[in-house]
């Protein structure tokens, strides 16, 4: 195998991207202007997943170190494709509907500010195309 093919096959970094749901509103978290993927940037959270953890176990722990929260997974609902941070990193990234079920929100360092939003207001405000869906999409299932 040339080094060429090689690179190609290094492989997508996968990441979980957890969705927190109470009583109909959605927790959005403002990413810290240090993060070097999408500083600034409003987003339901996300992580990575270490080595030899199920993608279920990082999504609760993330939340938990992130949030404070403590969460049940509802479901998995997409799984998307970008390119992460300043290198373009190939990225796959698995969406997971989460309920809160106790904890209580504190912030990492990883986020700036935290705000629960109604559904109903992200699926038609002015927000992000994959947000806007997302909202609609938990919102059928509430």
């Amino acid at each position: 195998m040339t080094l060429e093919a090689a690179e190609t096959r290094r492989g997508f970094l996968v990441c979980v991207v957890y969705a927190i749901e109470r009583d109909g509103t959605l927790l959005l978290l403002k990413r810290s202007r240090e993060k070097d993927h999408a500083p600034g940037e409003w987003e339901t959270g996300s992580g990575g997943i270490l080595p030899g953890e199920s993608p279920q176990a990082a999504v609760i722990r993330e939340a938990k170190e992130e949030t404070g929260l403590d969460v049940d997974i509802v479901d998995i609902h997409d799984a998307f494709h970008f390119y992460r941070g300043p290198d373009r990193r190939e990225t796959i990234g698995i969406t997971f509907h989460c309920r809160a079920t106790g904890g209580v929100l504190t912030l990492s360092e990883e986020h700036d500010e935290a705000l629960w939003v109604p559904l109903e207001t992200i699926a038609t405000g002015q927000y992000p195309d994959w947000l806007r869906r997302l909202a609609k999409l938990l919102a059928s299932h509430s």
